[in-house]
């Protein structure tokens, strides 16, 4: 615009008409201030078309002042043609055709001869022709190149975005391999539960987690967290209330909550004890079937990249189901290494390990504490007579009829072969020779037993107590059988009294 109004001395027009030259010049003033001044951001988007298209009328009148049909000035008509052939819509370029065609239609129509003669109709549409071609052509190549731009903008923002999420599933794997590594080093299930629940707080970004299992009364009860210490333990009643966490352990389907606080699928006294707003319930499932429930919750409703770190969550919940069932066949294994396959009582192994706790629970209360040994009367005959079925069948009856005799705080076990010992916390010695004589008469098939018992006198080791016992039950096989002797309180040589049935 500047460089047409310069020009105009240097070359010497065909016809002056300096009012014509002046109004350009201050039309093109006009359009320079008000683009500069006037805040297109806050204005319709189709204001923006008014600059360019106030440049055809100053074009208009350079022709005008440089001699109508013969100015060179017509070329500047290509000026707002490109610029929105660059910048503008398709519609804006519309509207710059119409300049055009204004710019060289107009003045022989309005003015007409001899300033615009008729054979200017040729030149004009040629004009209005060729800007239409050019001004098109660009703007679809400007479409194409933004096209490409945006392909690339986007590919790039594709890129960054698959580079975080690739970095954050490098970071959940770390997460879920740490939990792994610290939960292979301990047999303690409780403390792999805790683990557990600080691995998914960590790699989620949650602000709890928590394992929820069976109870054992269609519901499920807090066996582990992190981040809810000193809150109440958790129950949920399945069926009882609603629950996100009882939809995922019905379902064995992940259960994700938005906003928990205005969803009527999760218990809100969970919700207002918890403080949470985004929850996440993932199923434990083992073998198919579901066996708990690890809850995550957020303090905030999360974001998207936020919430894809819950896929590991499900990797934390394989995790959990192998350390319950490893657990759970841990306690098996010990079990069976404590218990006696044949009668189902505790083995001499447990009961080694059983009876010194019982000492220092009697010590500590200051109660008294009576060992029996029980062996059963010519078992060998027995077995020898009869088979070895009939005399495990008869090992299992004893155990079975003593057991009904015993009260829950009583420990029985299988001493090795026929031989049985019974612990009896809190019973003097008549209690426990009464105790130890319902033992005796309830023998199944006939059969009779002999006993030894023992009371502790609070100094001595359980072997030394154990040993005691164990002479008067020889005192018993000696001098008849099926009778009970009851041992001195030592350290010295016991003083063994016979009782006869």
């Amino acid at each position: 615009m500047l460089l047409a109004l310069c020009v105009y001395p240097l070359m010497p027009p065909t016809g002056n008409d300096p009012i014509a030259l002046a109004a350009a010049a201050a039309l093109s003033a006009l359009i320079v201030l008000t683009t500069i001044v006037v805040p297109w951001g806050k204005l319709p988007r189709f204001t923006e078309v008014v600059p360019p298209f106030a440049y055809f009328v100053v074009i208009a009148l350079l022709r005008e002042a440089d001699g109508q049909s013969q100015s060179a000035y017509g070329v500047l008509a290509m000026l707002p043609l490109l610029w929105l052939a660059l910048y503008g819509t398709r519609r804006d370029l519309a509207v710059a055709m119409v300049g055009v065609g204004a710019v060289f239609l107009a003045p022989l129509v309005l003015v007409g001869a001899p300033a615009y003669p008729a054979s200017e109709w040729t030149r004009a549409l040629l004009w209005v022709c060729v800007a239409s071609i050019v001004g098109y052509t660009v703007q679809g190549l400007v479409r194409e190149l933004r096209a490409r731009v945006d392909e690339t903008s986007r590919r790039e923002a594709d890129l960054l975005t698959s580079q975080r999420e690739t970095r954050r599933l490098v970071e959940n794997m770390a997460a879920v391999t740490d939990a792994t590594r610290e939960i292979s080093r301990t047999t303690d299930a409780e403390i792999a539960r805790h683990v557990i629940c600080s691995a998914a707080c960590t790699i989620t970004g949650g602000r709890f987690a928590t394992l929820l299992e069976p109870d054992g009364q269609d519901g499920l009860v807090m066996t582990a967290n992190h981040g809810l210490q000193g809150s109440p333990p958790i129950r949920i009643g399945i069926g009882a209330e609603s629950s996100g966490a009882a939809v995922a352990f019905l379902s064995g389907k992940s259960h994700f909550v938005d906003d928990a606080r205005a969803d009527v699928s999760v218990s809100q006294r969970m919700t207002k004890s918890t403080r949470a707003v985004s929850v996440h319930f993932e199923p434990v499932l083992r073998n198919e079937q579901t066996i708990g429930v690890l809850v995550v919750g957020w303090g905030h409703v999360i974001s998207a990249l936020e919430r894809q770190a819950t896929s590991a969550v499900r990797m934390l919940a394989a995790e959990t189901a192998m350390m319950i069932e490893r657990a759970d066949l841990l306690a098996r294994l010990e079990a069976s290494a404590r218990t006696d396959d044949l009668t189902g009582l505790l083995n001499r192994r447990a009961w080694e390990e059983q009876l010194p706790r019982e000492m220092a629970r009697a010590r500590r209360a200051a109660h008294p504490l009576c060992v029996a040994l029980l062996d059963l009367d010519f078992f060998k005959t027995y077995n020898d007579e009869r088979g070895h079925q009939a005399g495990d069948r008869l090992l299992e009856q004893s155990a079975a009829a003593w057991g009904d005799e015993l009260r829950a705080t009583n420990i029985l076990a299988r001493y090795g072969g026929e031989e049985f010992t019974v612990a009896l916390p809190g019973c003097t010695l008549v209690d426990a020779k009464a105790i130890v004589e319902r033992l005796r008469s309830a023998m199944p098939a006939g059969q009779t037993v002999s006993a030894g018992i023992a009371c502790w006198n609070g100094r001595e080791s359980a072997e030394e107590l154990v040993g005691r016992a164990d002479v008067a039950l020889y005192e018993a096989k000696r001098t008849g059988r099926d009778r009970l002797v009851t041992a001195g309180t030592g350290p010295g040589p016991p003083d063994l009294r016979s009782v006869a049935l």
